[in-house]
C-alpha cells in the first residue's frame, strides 16, 4: 500500500485545527505538523493526533514553512492541508484510487484539488467575484459563486456557496518536492512529471471567520509587497500583488501592480486577463475589451477569458459581437454553463426568444442552480 503523510503548517488554530485532523482520519498514515509560533492550544490539540509536532521560526516566507514540515514526510505522497480546511469521508476512496493509480502510472506526480472557498453569504464573497464576474486568476475557468443548495457534501450545509479554486495539494514525495513562493506559494514547480486534474473537494472554513480572514489578507498583502519590490523586477510577483490588492478590494492599487506585471512581460496572458476583468467590474468597457482581447489573443484556450469578453461586449450594447464571443468560447469549454446563460441573455435581449430558450436550457442542464436566476417558459 501506499502511505501518505499529511503536511501542515499552522500558527493559533485552535477554532479549526481538530475537525481537520478528524476529517483525514483512516485516510493518511502519517501526521507532521510545523507550528510557527502559536499561542492559543493549537500544539495541545496537534498533539493529540501526532507525535509529529515541530515548532519552526516564521521568517515572512509561507514556502520556507511548507518545506520545513515536507522534510519530515516519510509517505510516498504528501497531502498538504491548512488547519480551516476538511476532507469529506466520501472522498477517501477516491483519493486512494488516485495513489493507486499513480502506483502504476508512474509519470503521475501530483493532482489538482478544488479548494471550496465557503461563504455564509453571497455577499461576503465578493473579493473575488463581482456582479457574477470572475476575476480571481486561480478560479479563471470556475463559475464565479456557486451556490450550496442542493449540494450533496455535509460540509457545505448552513453555507450560501462557494467560490472553487483549483490548487496542487496531493503529490508525490520525491525528496526534492518543495514549495516556491513567500506567498501564494505552489509546490507545482518542482514536480517533474504530469499533473492530474481532479474533482475531489477540499472544503475551506477560514473564510467565513472574517477577523481571522482579514489578519490573513493583511499579512498576504505585506509578503506580497515583499516579494514585489524586492528589486527583482519580477512580473509574476506584481502580478500576485495585484491579486492581492483585488482580494482586498484596493481596485486602483490592483490596476497599478497589474500595469507593472505588464510592462515587465507582455505575453503573461493572466495579467492582461485580470487588468481587462478589473476595468470591466469598474465600467471602463473600453480597457476591458482591450485587456481581454490581449489575453484571448495569448491563450484561446480559456473559457473564462470570452465569458468575461463577451460580457464586455454585451454591456456595450453590441450584442452580436456578444454572441460571437460566447460561442467561440463554447467551442473552447463546451461545459461551461456560464457561456451559455450569458449568450442566452444576448439572444433574449435581441428577440431570439427560441435560440434564448435553447441557451438557457443548456445552461441549467449544466448547471441546475442556475434555476434561480434563469426561468425557462
Amino acid at each position: 500500500m501506499v502511505r501518505l503523510s499529511l503536511c501542515m503548517i499552522v500558527k493559533d488554530e485552535e477554532k479549526f485545527l481538530e475537525q481537520c485532523l478528524l476529517s483525514v482520519q483512516g485516510l493518511v498514515d502519517e501526521i507532521v505538523i510545523v507550528d510557527t509560533g502559536s499561542t492559543d492550544k493549537t500544539k495541545e490539540i496537534a498533539l493529540r493526533f501526532t507525535s509529529k509536532v515541530y515548532d519552526f521560526v516564521w521568517g515572512d516566507d509561507f514556502a520556507a514553512a511548507r518545506n520545513e514540515s515536507l522534510k519530515y514526510a516519510t509517505g510516498e505522497w504528501i497531502l498538504i492541508l491548512d488547519a480551516d480546511e476538511v476532507i469529506a469521508q466520501q472522498d477517501h476512496t477516491i483519493i486512494k484510487g488516485l495513489l493507486m493509480r499513480a502506483e502504476t502510472e508512474r509519470d503521475i506526480y501530483g493532482y489538482i484539488l478544488i479548494q471550496r472557498n465557503y461563504f455564509r453569504s453571497k455577499e461576503d464573497s465578493q473579493y473575488g467575484s463581482f456582479s457574477g464576474i470572475t476575476v480571481s486568476a486561480a478560479s479563471q475557468d470556475g463559475e464565479g459563486f456557486i451556490s450550496a443548495e442542493n449540494d450533496n457534501y455535509e460540509e457545505s450545509k448552513g453555507m450560501e456557496g462557494w467560490l472553487a479554486t483549483p490548487i496542487v495539494r496531493l503529490c508525490k514525495n520525491t525528496g526534492s518536492t518543495a514549495f516556491s513562493g513567500v506567498v501564494h506559494e505552489d509546490v507545482s514547480p518542482s514536480l517533474p512529471g504530469r499533473i492530474i486534474k481532479t474533482g475531489i473537494v477540499l472544503h475551506h472554513f477560514g473564510k467565513i471567520d472574517s477577523q481571522n480572514w482579514q489578519r490573513k489578507w493583511e499579512l498576504y498583502e505585506k509578503l506580497g509587497k515583499k516579494k514585489a519590490f524586492n528589486g527583482e523586477n519580477d512580473y509574476y510577483a506584481y502580478f500576485e500583488l495585484g491579486r492581492q490588492y483585488l482580494e482586498n478590494r484596493k481596485i486602483d492599487l490592483a490596476i497599478e501592480m497589474l500595469r507593472k506585471s505588464i510592462e515587465l512581460n507582455t505575453d503573461f496572458w493572466l495579467s492582461w486577463f485580470n487588468l481587462g476583468t478589473v476595468e470591466l467590474i469598474t465600467g471602463k468597457i473600453d480597457g476591458a475589451i482591450l485587456g481581454l482581447e490581449k489575453a484571448r489573443a495569448i491563450n484561446p484556450q480559456v473559457g473564462q477569458i470570452y465569458d468575461n469578453l463577451g460580457v464586455a461586449y454585451a454591456q456595450r450594447k453590441q450584442f452580436e459581437k456578444a454572441i460571437e464571443i460566447f460561442n467561440l468560447g463554447i467551442g473552447v469549454a463546451p461545459e461551461k454553463a456560464s457561456l451559455y446563460k450569458h449568450v442566452g441573455r444576448c439572444y433574449y435581449d435581441l428577440g431570439r426568444q427560441k435560440e434564448a430558450y435553447l441557451a438557457f436550457k443548456k445552461a441549467l442542464e449544466l448547471n441546475p442552480r442556475y434555476k434561480t436566476e434563469i426561468k425557462l417558459s
